[in-house]
């Protein structure tokens, strides 16, 4: 800090100013400025990392809670794409099968509703399998209705080191895993 002196009037002397120059605050900003552009494509990368596994936590907690409700109602429920296609970013639905036909519609009861991710956040599903790309079915054992079920939740740039892998086997058990190298869901763009 530098102290400025001046003469005073009285018979005191020399009396001491304190504060920041002009030039010292300018020199403050500036490496405040270089050390937060430093910090921001790191801070950046944490963000979308903590998006990417609080979607794959959304998406197994689904599963989970289709596969326990199917156990303790008797009866099929499953996790359904907004868009009924392989492509579940639009968000997904837990519906129990009330009228028993299958169809997992509006005639059925709706338990749970996960919205749809920020656009630049992509989740992509098999093209086959338990019951089709749009939807998951967990029979009244919580077992899948048919074979294993694979979900990549992916990173906004595609690459599969940092993207997510959900999946779901053909007892009903659900994991997560880094890393969809090996999925046999829609890979994920840009990778």
């Amino acid at each position: 800090m530098a102290f400025l002196y001046r003469r005073d009037r009285s018979l005191r002397g020399l009396k001491a100013e304190r504060g920041f120059t002009l030039l010292e605050l300018f020199i403050s900003m500036a490496i405040l400025a270089i050390l937060v552009g430093l910090a921001l494509p790191s801070f950046r990368s944490t963000i979308r990392n903590t998006n990417v596994s609080n979607y794959t936590n959304d998406l197994v907690t689904s599963l989970a809670t289709a596969r326990s409700e199917a156990v303790r109602r008797g009866r099929p429920v499953a996790v359904v794409s907004a868009s009924n296609t392989a492509d579940w970013s639009t968000g997904w639905q837990v519906i129990a099968d009330t009228t028993g036909e299958g169809n997992f519609d509006a005639a059925d009861e709706l338990i749970s509703t996960t919205e749809a991710l920020d656009t630049q956040y992509k989740v992509f599903a098999n093209n086959t399998g338990a019951g089709g790309s749009g939807r998951v079915v967990f029979n009244i054992n919580g077992a899948l209705a048919s074979s294993g079920f694979d979900m990549n939740v992916c990173f906004p740039t595609g690459e599969a080191a940092k993207s997510r892998r959900v999946r779901v086997r053909a007892s009903g058990s659900a994991s997560s895993h880094k890393n969809t190298t090996g999925s046999s869901a829609l890979a994920c763009p840009g990778s």
